[in-house]
């Protein structure tokens, strides 16, 4: 059995302003937490979904050391003001490693879901090995079917992880090969920005070696960057942090490259400049050709 409590208020300054001065682990232990329940006419991608066939509310996952300081900043975060909603995950046995891995298993599923809009960037979702880690992640099952019941998630894992959307959502734990490549793409990009070139990038591998994978990653990440604000800059300590600068945002804010595959997600994000292909290539009059293997 799982120690963790789940407490739920609402995201108001007075509210969560009395909640924080109520326990001292509010401003100096490990918790997971959830925003949620408000829903953006725009986001930074600038999809619009209010008005349509299918309104999504939004979700924020996080982690902090001191969650009553964390939200105050939230409250100052133009993507995040207009959550309502705040579930706070305490565990007397967490650690960071801990949260670190929570948090990513359920920004996994609930992009899986597809009951929210997940507002959180993919800049490196954490899959780190740690001092008994399957003994905590057989306490994360229970975390999930609490907030199940509370009306957070619609499925069943093995019905989420089954899903299309789960398959094919942005918000994965890469393998050592595939960050490599994510991250040589996005060197290899924002250099020949910089030099003002035409490129083409090529991702190659066998079948089942993450190809769409690194694909679908790579054109959220580059959204998140072109979207990002200084108030929302990701630790230090995440995969692809070091991408998140004012630089590589003014980069990116005139950029629009050419795609082919795959055109939904390019759509999608409206991002274009990745070609996926599984043999030999030409720069189709690029003046610069980059190839990458995903093993």
């Amino acid at each position: 059995m799982t120690s963790s409590e789940i407490t739920r208020l609402s995201f108001t300054p007075n509210e969560v302003k009395r909640w924080g001065e109520s326990d001292k682990r509010y401003s100096d232990w490990p918790v997971v937490y959830l925003l949620d329940g408000g829903i953006a006419e725009h986001t930074s991608a600038g999809r619009l979904r209010v008005g349509t066939a299918r309104v999504e509310r939004d979700v924020y996952v996080g982690e902090s050391l001191n969650v009553a300081a964390r939200m105050r900043q939230h409250f100052d975060s133009i993507e995040k003001k207009h959550l309502t909603g705040l579930r706070v995950i305490v565990d007397q046995t967490f650690n960071k490693s801990v949260c670190l891995d929570l948090e990513s298993f359920l920004i996994r599923l609930l992009a899986g879901d597809g009951s929210y809009q997940v507002l959180n960037r993919n800049d490196g979702i954490v899959d780190a090995n740690y001092y008994e880690r399957d003994r905590y992640r057989e306490s994360f099952l229970e975390v999930f079917e609490r907030l199940r019941a509370d009306g957070v998630f619609t499925r069943s894992i093995p019905e989420i992880e089954n899903s299309d959307l789960f398959k094919l959502s942005p918000f994965k734990a890469l393998t050592q090969d595939q960050a490599i490549a994510v991250d040589g793409v996005l060197a290899g990009l924002f250099e020949d920005i910089e030099r003002g070139v035409r490129s083409t990038t090529v991702l190659q591998g066998d079948p089942g070696t993450g190809k769409t994978v690194v694909a679908i990653y790579l054109l959220k990440l580059i959204a998140d960057i072109r979207g990002s604000a200084v108030i929302d800059e990701p630790d230090s300590d995440t995969l692809f942090s070091s991408f998140f600068t004012e630089e590589h945002r003014a980069m990116l804010q005139t950029f629009r490259g050419r795609s082919r595959r795959p055109a939904a997600v390019a759509a999608q994000f409206d991002q274009e400049g990745l070609s996926e292909d599984s043999g030999a290539a030409s720069g189709h009059g690029a003046d610069c050709f980059r190839r990458w293997r995903v093993r």
